[in-house]
């Protein structure tokens, strides 16, 4: 009997034992057990950037290319040399043509005829005011015995015809005549502009003194001077700069136009940013079998760089998505089952909860989430496979400060020391 007793117990310990390992290792089991969490980490509020890495050459933006056309000119020289810096309007080549000899003697025609034009207005002017003045508003007599209608021509002269119409006042008359005096003196107006202007034109051609000059379009640095007149004869490289340089096929895929970038040169603290400009669509040598294509593209700086050499190398970074002021884990915090992604979370009741969240944009080591999680909360970077289980977590004395008790009450404090030192 005492020997049945203890074999019945002994293998009673044994179930008991089993049953109980059986139920704390199994999946989703409901037994509450204790789960030792090694590492784990707080939601925190970071910005996500997902970078490209390129190379690129700081470049003139610009070039302008200037053209002489020696068919009816005639080159006298150059008046800027390689090296020289150019500002908008600045003279770049002085030439002879007879074609200013014919601008003069047409401008010299047109100021003689808007003069005789002028005249004739005068004279039109005058006769009106005569008209106007041998005529009485307070004599009515000659309007009941006339109709005096005028009809102003394109000669510059006017007719009276004389009615029976007795219905026409002379203020009307006078009316009549005051509106067309108005209209005159507008057309005076615009002949004397007209001839001031076609005689500041002739004072610029004598001022040359038989010659015309080609001036720049835009500000830079002459770059070059053909002094054999193969056009182009001057090129002028903007002192505006960019970054130009070549992606590949896979980088081409991501890249857009557009996309901020910032870049940082050897030797250099100051970052450079700005925007991708353009892209190249065809591959910047001839394509070939076997051969990896690359792409131009150009970068335009928001702020003009001091002091960086034309030709400099630049390690550009361009930002191809960003997620500014997120909730963001560590990549090991996230766990993915049938499709769906959890986050297993240590709550103030001391329990693991796993909650199912929704990710954003992943750069490096950090993982955006959208929805499922506040800044501040803690997060399981390890052991993630308990849910509604108690757990204990190493303490740390190196990072108590007493900054890190400001937030809990007497009762909290006591809570969490108490739960450390049993469950461990």
């Amino acid at each position: 009997m005492k020997k049945w007793f203890i074999l019945s117990l002994i293998l009673f310990c044994i179930s008991f034992i089993t049953l109980n390992a059986y139920l704390i290792w199994k999946k989703d089991s409901k037994a509450e057990h204790t789960v030792y969490v090694h590492d784990w980490k707080r939601v925190q509020e970071r910005n996500i950037i997902k970078t490209l890495d390129t190379k690129g050459i700081l470049m003139p933006q610009e070039e302008y290319k200037v053209y002489f056309d020696d068919k009816e000119k005639e080159f006298l020289r150059f008046l800027v040399k390689e090296g020289d810096e150019v500002t908008v309007g600045t003279p770049l080549i002085e030439y002879a043509t007879p074609e200013l000899d014919q601008v003069r003697d047409t401008l010299e025609s047109d100021i003689s005829q808007a003069e005789g034009e002028l005249s004739s207005i005068d004279e039109y002017i005058a006769k009106l005011l005569d008209y106007q003045a041998s005529i009485s508003s307070s004599d009515s007599s000659y309007a009941y015995e006339y109709d005096s209608v005028f009809t102003f021509e394109d000669d510059l002269s006017f007719t009276e015809d004389i009615t029976d119409r007795e219905d026409t006042s002379n203020d009307v008359i006078i009316s009549q005549i005051e509106q067309e005096i108005y209209k005159q003196e507008l057309e005076k107006s615009k002949l004397e502009d007209k001839i001031f202007n076609y005689e500041t034109q002739i004072s610029l051609i004598n001022e040359k003194s038989d010659s015309a000059m080609i001036i720049s379009e835009g500000d830079g640095i002459v770059k070059e001077v053909d002094n054999q007149l193969g056009n182009p004869v001057v090129t002028i490289a903007s002192t505006s700069l960019s970054i130009k340089g070549t992606l590949t096929e896979e980088q081409l895929k991501k890249v857009e136009v557009d996309m901020p970038f910032n870049a940082t040169v050897s030797g250099d603290k100051a970052k450079l940013e700005g925007t991708i400009f353009d892209i190249g669509s065809f591959p910047e040598n001839e394509p070939e079998i076997d051969k990896k294509n690359v792409y131009p593209y150009e970068a335009i700086l928001s702020e003009q760089a001091e002091a960086l050499p034309i030709g400099t190398t630049a390690d550009v970074k361009v930002t191809l998505d960003q997620a500014l002021k997120v909730p963001a884990v560590p990549r090991n915090a996230i766990v993915k089952q049938d499709k769906k992604t959890f986050l297993y979370f240590l709550d103030k009741n001391g329990l693991v909860n796993r909650k199912e969240v929704t990710t954003g944009l992943r750069s490096g080591d950090l993982q955006e989430i959208k929805e499922g999680t506040e800044i501040g909360q803690v997060v399981m970077t390890s052991d993630q496979s308990h849910n509604k289980s108690r757990f204990a977590t190493t303490m740390q004395p190196a990072y108590l400060k007493k900054d890190a008790f400001k937030d809990l009450s007497s009762k909290e404090m006591r809570e969490s020391f108490l739960i450390g030192v049993a469950e461990r």
